[in-house]
């Protein structure tokens, strides 16, 4: 079964007001067994290479997996599925501190979300804010992974500092997921009860129901973006906005 996907990272109006690049960056990667791979990364507004530091971040972290996966054993226990995806982080962390060699590391700072399907099992791991959600077989959604805050209000971890690694937060389902949804902290409010961790299922519906029927994934992307700098959703957020979706056609 081949996985479909599509996503859009837009520039908030704060950081339209203020001159700033989007700092935001998603990308996935299909695996040759089936499955996919997902990432979303949210630059640290403060960290003046955090668009770059997001960027980076994302591809290190798809490449890193995709070919660690690839060359691993059929079957992969739980412990050995959160072993590739910690050194998948790593592998980001490393690109970072490759790139900060005329920078200091903080200037590239940014979260990251990583999420892989395979018709065997799911995996999520996440340093910072944003959040997963998965859809199941059986249409139930579920927030696989919630924002991590740090000791302050808006503090989070990035992957940049100190003791990043060492707060990276790996989940294994011996399931497969249907769909899934990744999201930067600039929609968190709009995509999940932030009291509950509880997602909204009247937001996602729409987004989940387009991986039905003709699908062209750049045009569904593109309408994404559309829709994340509408003025009915930057009223609720100012923030740079960020949605990855992917699953099976309902046909499927």
């Amino acid at each position: 079964m081949t996985w479909r996907a599509y996503g859009a990272s837009v520039r908030g109006t704060s950081h339209q007001r203020n001159g700033l690049p989007c700092q935001d960056a998603h990308g996935w990667r299909e695996l040759p067994a089936g499955g996919l791979l997902c990432a979303v990364a949210d630059g640290l507004g403060s960290a003046p290479r955090a668009d770059e530091g997001a960027q980076r971040a994302v591809a290190a972290a798809l490449d890193a997996l995709a070919a660690s996966l690839a060359a691993a054993p059929a079957a992969l226990d739980e412990s050995a599925i959160a072993g590739h995806l910690r050194a998948a982080f790593a592998a980001a962390r490393a690109a970072l501190e490759r790139g900060a060699a005329a920078n200091p590391l903080r200037d590239y700072a940014t979260t990251l979300l990583l999420a892989a399907v395979t018709p065997d099992w799911t995996a999520v791991g996440q340093i910072g804010d944003g959040a997963v959600v998965g859809a199941w077989p059986d249409g139930r959604l579920e927030t696989l992974s919630l924002p991590q805050r740090g000791e302050y209000a808006n503090e989070t971890t990035p992957l940049t500092g100190p003791d990043a690694l060492e707060r990276l937060q790996v989940r294994v389902w011996p399931a497969p997921l249907r769909a899934l949804a990744l999201f930067s902290d600039g929609l968190q409010g709009l995509c999940i009860n932030l009291a509950t961790g509880a997602p909204f299922e009247r937001f996602f519906a729409p987004f989940l129901q387009a991986l039905s029927g003709p699908f062209d994934g750049d045009a569904t992307g593109a309408r994404l973006a559309a829709f994340l700098e509408s003025p009915r959703v930057c009223a609720r957020t100012d923030d740079d906005k960020t949605l990855l979706v992917a699953g099976l056609p309902a046909a499927a």
